[in-house]
């Protein structure tokens, strides 16, 4: 989400909800569904004045926390499962402006891939989509490749990459992407593949785009059991205020069906029973081992600033429910560029940036 689309929303959000209660959070009320209970006694600071923080577990077991501090991207490390965090380790800068929206993908063969949004400023360099690499579990990094680039000018650039590596080992980055419509302020979800790993890219190709609006911040998540792919994006399409969306393809098709648009039905809104007055923007999307799917996203519900808030669905990202808040956030301040990490089998971990840093803490299914 580029800066001047951002500050739009939040005058939305001042103006709709300026006047609401200036409680916590609670959870909604539901009864008989899947639920998340958060233990308190796991809350952890990983980065003081870091944020949009995302986390994987190395081949070899450790933690890693990837996120953005003083226009850089850097990891953590953790060797006791998340409990306590070592030294901030410096992955890229960039060469004008700032590097953002750092997303990791661990590979098959041992390798960590690391992806980044450059974003420049000195109207030269152009807006892209960059990777790193590490080949001794997230000590070291050096670049890559460069996935992607957009335009110079910032209404046209490309943002908030998210990956995934099939069981053939093909990659798929997912970013959003302004530069194909430079003469509007249409925004698409672009697909760009590799098959050696990350070293080089293909041609992009369009996996959703709802004319006249702006589907952006992709995730994608490889369902198990064959089930296929799916990509949580925020959409403005069904009201003026985003909204989390689900964007499918089968695992036989692999998007090669075109792109999904507003009336496909491959596109569903995420959520069964949607607050109405809600910014709904920056979804993330993960599948426990068990089948069920996490998605989480801001919420703005009663407040004048989002939170993070986390649902509960099926095995095909359908039926999310059961929605809880994670993280106590005082109304004068926002939990945002939040991600979901699977920490095993029964554990999913939250990591929001509020209360001056990153934060993260773990929760386990209910019914409740």
């Amino acid at each position: 989400m580029r800066r001047t689309e951002f500050l739009a929303v939040i005058a939305v959000l001042g103006l709709m909800l300026g006047n609401c209660g200036r409680g916590y959070a609670t959870e909604v009320a539901e009864t008989g569904v899947k639920t998340i209970e958060w233990d308190k006694s796991t809350l952890v600071l990983v980065q003081k004045g870091g944020s949009y923080a995302r986390m994987i577990r190395a081949a070899n077991g450790d933690i890693l926390c990837c996120f953005e501090y003083e226009g850089r991207v850097w990891v953590r490390r953790s060797l006791d499962n998340g409990r306590t965090w070592g030294k901030r380790v410096l992955v890229a800068k960039a060469v004008s402006g700032t590097a953002s929206n750092p997303e990791m993908l661990q590979l098959s063969n041992g390798w960590i891939l690391f992806f980044y949004n450059e974003r420049p400023n000195d109207g030269l360099h152009r807006f892209a989509i960059q990777v790193s690499i590490s080949k001794d579990g997230g000590h070291t990094w050096g670049h890559l490749s460069t996935a992607y680039e957009a335009d110079v000018d910032a209404h046209n650039g490309c943002w908030e990459p998210g990956a995934i590596q099939l069981p053939n080992g093909e990659i798929q980055l997912f970013f959003a992407n302004e530069f194909p419509y430079k003469n509007t302020d249409e925004q698409e979800i672009t697909l760009v593949r590799s098959q050696d790993n990350g070293k080089t890219w293909s041609k992009p190709e369009t996996v959703s785009f709802r004319q006249g609006h702006r589907d952006g911040m992709p995730v994608p998540c490889l369902l198990s059991s064959g089930k296929g792919i799916v990509i949580a994006i925020e959409d403005n399409g069904p009201t003026p205020m985003f909204v989390p969306a689900i964007v499918f393809t089968d695992v036989r098709n692999n998007w090669k069906q075109g792109a999904v648009d507003g009336s496909s039905p491959r596109r569903w809104m995420a959520v069964n029973k949607p607050v109405d007055v809600e910014w709904g923007g920056a979804p993330y999307i993960r599948q426990l081992p068990t089948g069920e799917t996490i998605l989480s996203f801001q919420s703005s519900v009663g407040r004048k600033w989002p939170q993070m808030v986390v649902y509960v669905g099926d095995e095909n990202a359908r039926n999310f429910e059961g929605r809880t808040v994670p993280f106590e956030v005082p109304p004068d301040e926002g939990g945002w560029w939040n991600s979901i990490f699977v920490k095993d089998r029964n554990t999913i971990t939250a990591i929001s940036s509020c209360n001056g840093g990153v934060w993260a803490i773990d929760g386990h299914i209910v019914v409740r």
